[in-house]
């Protein structure tokens, strides 16, 4: 079994069917938000599952944007927010290695919930630190 196949079986299991999108990349609804899973190289046992630009920056807004970005990624386990290649939006994704079947299964779970709330937990820090300004 290749990994994007035992990644599909591991996701329909849990009771979030997979599709596959125009690139390859494996999609999954979760919480009414999509969300990309990445395997990349077939040898090695890593993945990353991404929810892409869930927030659009406003001009001016740069800087804060950036600092409640560098917030969560300190503060959030697993996972990593960031301004993505555009410059315009920020983007989230859980990366993680795993040893077996079960493990990737504990992290797909810990992943999918992490970015359920993401977006939540970024407004509530945008605001906050747009207060402090």
């Amino acid at each position: 079994m290749t990994k994007k196949e035992l990644m599909m079986s591991v996701l329909e299991r849990i009771g979030y069917p997979p599709k596959i999108d125009d690139d390859g990349d494996i999609m999954v609804c979760y919480q009414l938000k999509t969300i990309y899973v990445l395997t990349g190289d077939e040898e090695e046992t890593y993945i990353s599952m991404m929810l892409p630009q869930f927030y659009e920056i406003e001009e001016g807004q740069e800087t804060v944007v950036l600092a409640v970005c560098n917030k969560m990624t300190r503060e959030l386990k697993l996972a990593k927010v960031y301004i993505d290649q555009t410059f315009k939006s920020v983007s989230a994704a859980c990366e993680f290695f795993y040893a077996n079947e079960e493990s990737l299964e504990q992290n797909i779970r810990h992943s999918l919930e992490l970015l359920g709330v993401v977006r939540g937990i970024f407004r509530r820090d945008l605001d906050e630190l747009s207060e402090d300004a």
